[in-house]
């Protein structure tokens, strides 16, 4: 979205939304879904209840927004990484890094997106809302490719052997994802994000032995 071609009616708009959905970030991530309220997000945004109604639906439609800014800004992390480092074994090593210091910088709105409680609530307020999952598929989707290409780089460049590059960057994902509700939901030695390094190393050179030439057994 280009903001400067737009009025600036609809540039007030469009930060105040921003501004609806970090106040809700911040209220998502001290409460649970169950007790955050939009009276809490219209107090937090100091913002009257009814204005919320202009932006979003209902609570469920705020989080998904909510969640789905959450996304972008992982995305756009990995966007950064890529765009800053020429050597992709390094970029993923950051990216692993980066992403899981995200997740746990931000433990307590992603407590929620991993509770089932949670999806229940959410799926019996938003229906069958299929814009929503279609927006979010689409945000996913893009960032995965984002991901996808910089990994065929590598192999186009002889530092990774040739394999579907998207199922790695699905497999990549997934593997921060798990480790994330791992650091959040495990125990207190599974939080450090100074795991990365690990997770980095299993994934990019595997877990096969080296013989004494440095070939795999």
């Amino acid at each position: 979205m280009n903001v400067q071609k737009l009025s600036r009616r609809e540039r007030e708009k469009l930060n105040r939304r921003r501004e609806i959905l970090q106040a809700a970030w911040e209220v998502f991530a001290s409460e649970d879904y169950d007790s955050a309220t939009l009276d809490d997000i219209a107090a937090a945004a100091e913002l009257s209840k009814g204005t919320l109604y202009l932006y979003f639906q209902n609570k469920a439609d705020l989080f998904f927004a909510t969640f789905e800014m959450g996304v972008e800004r992982l995305f756009s992390i990995v966007q950064e990484v890529i765009s800053s480092s020429d050597d992709p074994v390094a970029g993923l090593r950051e990216i692993i890094k980066r992403l899981l210091d995200f997740f746990e910088e931000n433990a307590g709105f992603f407590r929620i997106l991993f509770s089932e409680r949670a999806h229940f609530e959410i799926r019996a307020e938003m229906g069958d809302d299929n814009g929503l999952k279609k927006r979010l598929l689409y945000i996913v989707s893009g960032g995965l490719k984002i991901m996808a290409d910089y990994i065929q780089h590598g192999m186009d460049i002889g530092v990774f052997r040739q394999v579907d590059p998207a199922d790695v960057a699905f497999l990549l994902m997934e593997i921060i994802r798990g480790f994330a509700f791992g650091m959040i939901h495990g125990p207190a030695e599974l939080r450090p994000s100074g795991k990365a390094e690990n997770i980095a190393s299993i994934l990019l050179d595997g877990i096969r032995k080296k013989d004494s030439t440095g070939m795999d057994q």
